[in-house]
């Protein structure tokens, strides 16, 4: 089979490596590895993009943003990726250059293509994207891109580099029930011909054949299983469409399921109180305040009347009866000073005011008569009434009196209710000065409560797209569940429609025939694709067995129809691989020994390219990893932490003598800034070959 190698990469003002920088990663007197290390953020991220760029070109773009979900520290946002010292000086263009060669499987020499993508970032628009080739078994400059997507593809095609340029770390989350990831798997293992031939076979039957029987009138076999196949395509093709949706709802989900997790965690980190939580303290507190201003208000009407009321005892009967005593007074004071005044009135009028002649009295008379109206007019009032105070000491006016009289006839509270309205008071300032004191910590720290905010407003977006992809995911998997019954049932009446048209026709007609090589097609596509599922599992199985150190425990390993992966015990029994409760790290040796399975069995044996290889590793795996997997034979590009492979460690010692070349990415500057750059050093952290 033949090999592919990535002879050096040239990267040109992209992300934090500014002017030009040139990798050599060609394999050196038959040592196949690359090891590039630096620490986090010096730029090993952006060195994987720049190189699976250079190799896919533009539409590599689209397979980033969808692989690389995360925080906005590591999203990859390739509008911004132009490198910022450079931006600030006035250019404006970012460029990639990849050297990759082919060497045939029986070693008759090589073909070699230099890939160059430039690409110029405008300030209102998306970056422009101008690509060109050499190739060294044809002269001249290659710049169309059809032409150029035929070379890319002969070198390396895009599904080899979307599976074997990969982040080790994220790659343990991948699905391989997911369509694009079978699809690839079937392209890689040169299975996805026998697709296009039922493909073909099918368009063959629903389009030229109809156009040779357009004269054979009436509902025959044939036009029948034509119905029938255009039925099996359309309903596929939804199939497809809902299929694809669905992988993207499940890409959008694990995105929303990151994001919420980190707002959870800078949440749980910044200790920060939800907005709603502060919304309903305050509402507690001005609660909380009116019930004690109410309380203080009858407290205070308690002190100024029901309290002295309280302490008058007995006395209070007395006293009210008292202040009736004194009402009587001091009506009787009113009628006399109103009536004494015009008694010589009124004896004027009785005696001198137009009297008759013939009644005129005689002095004596009169005022013996005077006297008397005088002494009976004074009895009205005097003696005064009995029981009534020689005078008035306690109110002067019946309105006070009878304000005084109206508090003394109402009960009271006692003094145990004042006492308990006090304790409540007390215990209302209490929690009101605990409240206050949270807070104004919470509004003196006001960088914490804005960045609080915006996280539970973060946090509310994200829960409210969570649901609606969870209701989308469960109406998208419902309707393929309909499809897939649908299109069983259509299948299961395409066959048996295909045998009655091969009775009818008696192979003779070219719709029977294509009929059998669409069976036929599928039967190899079948049992090829069942070898190559063993073929992975025997391979992937010891691989992973070999690497973990779990022999003793399984034997083998199985992928059904559906990827689904099982672990077959030494007994013979099978155990599904989610029910092993396996580790993070285990699920990433998996998915290493995957690729190399598929690189042992693809047709064309593509460069490994792994960033953070072993960072969930223990000790024992990385050393097995780095010699069977990544270092077992073709060229391996490493990019790794001196935490995975320390330069003074014995694994190092251990892999050194496989080693082509090192180099370090050193960051320099102030992150963010522009006098941010990435160096480039020849060795591993000080370290030289």
């Amino acid at each position: 089979m033949a090999e592919v190698q990535i002879d050096s990469l040239t990267i040109e003002n992209f992300g934090p490596f500014y002017g030009e920088h040139e990798f050599v990663l060609s394999n050196l007197d038959g040592r196949c590895g690359i090891l590039i290390g630096g620490k986090n953020g010096a730029g090993k991220t952006h060195l994987l993009r720049a190189l699976y760029l250079a190799v896919v070109g533009e539409s590599g773009m689209g397979d980033l943003k969808r692989v690389e979900t995360g925080s906005d520290a590591t999203k990859f946002l390739f509008d911004k990726s132009l490198n910022r010292r450079a931006q600030a000086e006035g250019k404006n263009t970012v460029k990639l250059n990849v050297c990759i060669s082919m060497r045939n499987e029986k070693n008759a020499g090589s073909r070699k293509v230099s890939i160059t993508r430039e690409i110029r970032y405008r300030p209102n628009s998306s970056p422009s994207w101008k690509s060109y080739a050499e190739r060294s078994d044809t002269p001249g400059i290659i710049d169309d891109d059809q032409v150029l997507q035929n070379i890319r593809d002969a070198f390396l095609p895009r599904h080899l580099a979307r599976f074997f340029f990969f982040d080790a770390e994220r790659s343990q989350s991948i699905n391989l029930g997911q369509q694009d990831i079978v699809e690839g798997i079937t392209r890689i293992l040169g299975l996805w011909t026998y697709g296009e031939l039922e493909t073909d076979l099918r368009s063959l039957i629903q389009n030229k054949i109809p156009r040779v029987f357009s004269t054979i009138g009436g509902d025959d076999p044939v036009t029948k299983l034509i119905d029938l196949n255009a039925d099996v395509n359309r309903i596929e093709g939804y199939l497809n469409v809902r299929r694809n949706e669905l992988d993207a709802r499940k890409q959008e989900f694990q995105e929303i399921e990151t994001l919420l997790i980190e707002v959870e965690d800078d949440l749980r980190i910044l200790g920060v109180v939800d907005p709603e939580e502060i919304q309903r303290t305050q509402e507690r507190r001005d609660a909380i305040k009116k019930t004690k201003d109410d309380l203080e208000r009858i407290l205070a009407s308690a002190w100024e009347f029901d309290l002295p009321v309280s302490l008058l005892g007995s006395y209070r009967s007395g006293l009210h009866d008292y202040l009736i005593t004194e009402d009587r007074r001091r009506e009787w004071e009113g009628a006399k000073s109103t009536v004494e005044p015009k008694i010589p009135q009124v004896k004027q009028d009785v005696f001198n005011e137009s009297v008759p002649p013939e009644f005129i009295l005689s002095p004596e008379i009169e005022s013996y008569y005077l006297k008397r109206l005088e002494d009976a007019l004074n009895r009205l009032f005097n003696p005064p009434p009995e029981g009534m105070p020689d005078r008035v000491f306690v109110t002067d006016r019946n309105d006070i009196s009878a304000q005084v009289q109206s508090q003394l006839s109402i009960a009271a509270g006692s003094l145990k209710q004042l006492a308990t309205m006090c304790i409540d008071i007390e215990h209302m300032n209490a929690e009101l000065r605990e409240i206050d004191s949270r807070l104004k910590q919470i509004q003196l720290d006001s960088a914490a409560y804005k960045r609080g905010t915006a996280l539970h407003e973060q946090r509310g977006k994200y829960l409210a797209q969570h649901e609606q992809l969870i209701k989308r995911i469960s109406e998208i998997e419902s309707e393929i569940r309909r499809l897939e019954t649908e299109l069983g049932e259509l299948k299961r009446q395409e066959t048996n429609q295909r045998e009655i048209t091969e009775k009818a026709e008696k192979g003779d007609n070219l719709a029977t025939m294509a009929s059998r090589y669409i069976k036929a097609a599928a039967e190899i596509r079948s049992r090829a694709a069942i070898s190559m599922r063993n073929k992975i599992g025997e391979h992937v199985g010891a691989l992973w067995a070999d690497v973990s150190e779990r022999s003793r425990e399984f034997v083998s390993m199985n992928f059904d129809s559906h990827w689904q992966c099982w672990l077959v015990k030494p007994d013979g029994k099978k155990v599904l691989w989610e029910e092993t409760n396996t580790s993070a790290g285990q699920r990433q040796v998996r998915m290493l020994a995957f690729y190399e399975a598929l690189r042992r069995l693809a047709k064309l044996v593509p460069p490994l390219v792994v960033d953070t290889p072993l960072a969930r590793l223990d000790k024992e795996v990385r050393a097995n990893v780095l010699d069977k997997l990544y270092l077992s034979g073709h060229q391996s590009i490493i990019l790794t932490t001196n935490s995975e492979i320390d330069p003074e460690s014995v694994l190092f010692e251990n892999i050194h003598d496989r080693l082509a070349r090192v180099y370090s990415l050193q960051a320099y500057g102030k992150p963010n800034s522009t006098d941010y750059e990435v160096r480039v050093k020849n060795d591993y952290f000080g370290r030289e070959l």
